[in-house]
């Protein structure tokens, strides 16, 4: 279940090289929960983590949904948005808390492969619903990391 899926996600997150990992299940069965985990962990080691989203409602549905998760913690991560139709003011503040590294958790849709996001250190990258991004839209994701592409 959740526990060994996590426990294998931070098996892999302790090593060096880049981790591809399918988490899948049926809806409510937790895989939610285990991404927020996993996020958590990157975060609590310096870096940043991200979650992809096929659409804008999904994806403030996972920042409200880390939200109320984390708002548990006594020092809980800052959250960022990140969409494509964010207005130019919205959008600059996040790019900057993303690129200053303020902003620890970064859920969004495709607008975080864009070419202006440059995140200080990705450390975990969640492509929630996989199969509606292609492998490329998912390998541009990656590059971002350290380790896929040296940040940026």
């Amino acid at each position: 279940g959740q526990e060994a899926a996590l426990e294998e996600i931070l098996h892999d997150m302790a090593g060096t090289g880049a981790m591809l990992r399918l988490l899948q299940g049926d809806v409510g069965c937790g895989k939610t929960v285990v991404a927020a985990l996993g996020i958590l962990a990157a975060v609590g080691n310096g870096h940043q983590g991200a979650m992809m989203a096929p659409t804008e409602v999904l994806a403030q549905q996972h920042a409200r949904t880390l939200e109320h998760l984390f708002s548990r913690l006594a020092d809980p991560p800052k959250i960022v948005l990140l969409t494509g139709s964010m207005l130019a003011a919205p959008r600059r503040a996040a790019l900057s808390e993303i690129a200053d590294g303020s902003g620890k958790v970064i859920i969004g849709t495709h607008a975080l492969i864009s070419e202006g996001v440059h995140f200080k250190s990705l450390g975990l990258a969640v492509v929630d619903e996989q199969h509606k991004f292609g492998v490329e839209q998912r390998a541009k994701l990656m590059a971002k990391g350290p380790i896929g592409g040296g940040g940026g």
